[in-house]
């Protein structure tokens, strides 16, 4: 993902999101179910989440239906460059 397309997702911080795709590491645990939220807080979610979860098949989707889905490499790509500023106003 170039620059100007990571700012374009930036941008769209406040869109609502749906993440689906996490799995839970350990036996027996449920996998997490992740509401609706701002595409902020989804990419937030799921930067913190591979500590705890497989994020490997993750798929955030935001905006117009058209609008390609954010996987993992993604996220990591975006956290990298924005980190904390998801979550500010």
């Amino acid at each position: 993902m170039d620059r100007p397309a990571m700012a374009s997702v930036f941008r769209m911080r406040h869109a609502p999101a749906t993440v689906s795709g996490i799995r839970s590491l350990g036996r027996g645990q449920a996998d997490p179910v992740i509401g609706s939220r701002s595409l902020g807080e989804a990419i937030r979610f799921v930067a913190s989440a591979h500590l705890h979860y497989d994020i490997s098949a993750v798929a955030i989707a935001y905006g117009d239906p058209s609008t390609r889905r954010l996987g993992s490499l993604e996220v990591k790509a975006l956290w990298r460059e924005y980190g904390e500023r998801w979550s500010e106003g």
